[in-house]
């Protein structure tokens, strides 16, 4: 009897910790970042209470404990209709901070062994230089569920890169598009489509990056649909309202326009988000002038978002390769009339810092395009994180950058925004699924400039 209670009286003792964490399904991850307020993304398994709790970290001593300068938001409830997500905008927070934080699931914190950090954007106009800060991004994240793969050589592997990006701390990292895989069974029913995105990102790997970097994300083909889809895809609308429960970007499309893309600013940068998937026409319709990869709303919208823009870079992201035109493959190529039309929207406006980011294609290279009386532009294709390897097309490609093609194992991307005001540079990196680094190259603002006339 005596044993029969010690059992009982451990159990109590242990419970409340553990049921936290069974509760817990995936997270938490942090999305948008601003001068005053982040989002914290968590999901659970069955309806429950979540809140977070947060601390300056530079603030604590023994006569300031966390217990006396802590706070903690308001509880949001999970429900099934939502998959059991919460979105928790924590706010009126100091800009330029980093914040410890704890995650509350029915007022208990779950257990880990590894940092809960999330940062502020500095107030840096007017007062400082901008900040230094850098960027991971790639694209194609397959993780494989054998009962749902195709027969053979599993696609998905190396899951190991999305450590080896953690370890880089990146302050951002910005997915460009197949960041999880919608199979056969998947695409055609709303539980298809949840049951995939919860599988990929309950990925054990990916949680310490999850936790402690700020996340901004578009899709492509394989999290928006089929492959290679486009504007007929039936359920489109149903995979825009998975995509926007998954992630947590700072808004999509625009009111009149549906859509995952959007803009923010991370220091003296613009990120133009785009979606090349929800008004795309057909690959193989004719290139008549309609055709389009953007929708007409879109494309408006990017040329007023670069008009308007006072960033010194001003960086256009993209799920397909856009300035590539030596390629057959799914591409900006397949639509060159929307594409010249915004180079020379591009040139004709005088507009300076434009740098493309890319994916999908399942290998990496840096592209470039001389544009006649202006300046160089480049493309910086990443891809893929653990999905199959491609190699490009096999004709030798003259826009490409030597020494910056990688095709034969995973790897990431990363740029860094480094320098004082009118002397930042750009610095362009790969590195393998271990965190090798395997080539760099650097721009200075100067050479995204204008030239002279």
């Amino acid at each position: 009897m005596r044993i029969l209670i010690l059992t009982c009286l451990l159990s109590v003792v242990v419970f409340p910790v553990n049921a936290q964490n069974d509760l817990l399904q995936s997270g938490p991850m942090l999305g948008y970042s601003e001068k005053r307020e982040v989002m914290v993304w968590v999901q659970t398994r069955k309806s429950a209470k979540v809140q977070i709790k947060y601390w300056d970290k530079t603030q604590v001593s023994r006569d300031r404990p966390v217990s006396k300068i802590s706070k903690t938001t308001d509880a949001i409830v999970t429900l099934k209709e939502n998959d059991f997500i919460a979105h928790i905008a924590v706010g009126d927070l100091e800009p330029g901070t980093k914040y410890d934080y704890e995650v509350l699931i029915n007022k208990d914190p779950i257990d880990h062994n590894y940092p809960f950090t999330f940062q502020t954007q500095s107030l840096w106009e007017w007062r400082t230089d901008p900040q230094d800060f850098y960027a991971a991004f790639g694209s194609c994240l397959y993780v494989n569920e054998p009962i749902y793969d195709r027969p053979g050589t599993p696609y998905g592997s190396h899951y190991e890169i999305l450590e080896a990006i953690a370890d880089k701390n990146p302050d951002i990292m910005l997915w460009l598009g197949d960041n999880t895989y919608l199979r056969e069974a998947d695409w055609n029913s709303w539980s298809g489509i949840l049951h995939r995105n919860r599988h990929t990102r309950a990925l054990p790997e990916l949680r310490r990056l999850l936790s402690s970097t700020h996340h901004y994300a578009i899709w492509d083909d394989h999290d928006y649909g089929y492959n290679n889809c486009d504007r007929t895809y039936p359920h489109k609308y149903k995979t825009l309202e998975a995509f926007k429960l998954y992630w947590g970007n700072p808004n999509y499309g625009s009111p009149s326009t549906p859509g995952v893309f959007f803009q923010f600013r991370w220091s003296d940068a613009d990120f133009f988000m785009l979606d090349d998937r929800f008004h795309r026409s057909p690959d193989n319709a004719e290139d008549d002038g309609a055709k389009t990869m953007l929708g007409s709303e879109q494309l408006a919208w990017l040329k007023d978002c670069l008009l308007s823009s006072e960033a010194t870079f001003k960086v256009i992201v993209c799920g397909n390769q856009v300035l590539n035109e030596n390629t057959t493959y799914e591409s900006y190529n397949l639509y060159k009339k929307e594409r010249a039309d915004i180079l020379n929207f591009i040139k004709d406006n005088n507009i300076s810092g434009v740098l493309f980011l890319s994916g999908d294609v399942h290998h990496t290279e840096l592209l470039k395009t001389e544009l006649p009386d202006f300046y160089t532009l480049y493309d910086f294709t990443s891809s893929p994180f653990t999905s199959g390897l491609s190699a490009p097309n096999k004709i030798s490609n003259p826009q490409l950058v030597p020494n910056t093609l990688v095709t034969d194992f995973h790897n990431f991307g990363v740029i860094r925004f480094s320098g004082k005001r009118n002397d930042r540079k750009l610095t362009m990196e790969t590195f393998d699924s271990k965190g090798k680094l395997i080539w760099t190259y650097t721009i200075h603002e100067k050479e995204l400039k204008p030239k002279s006339k």
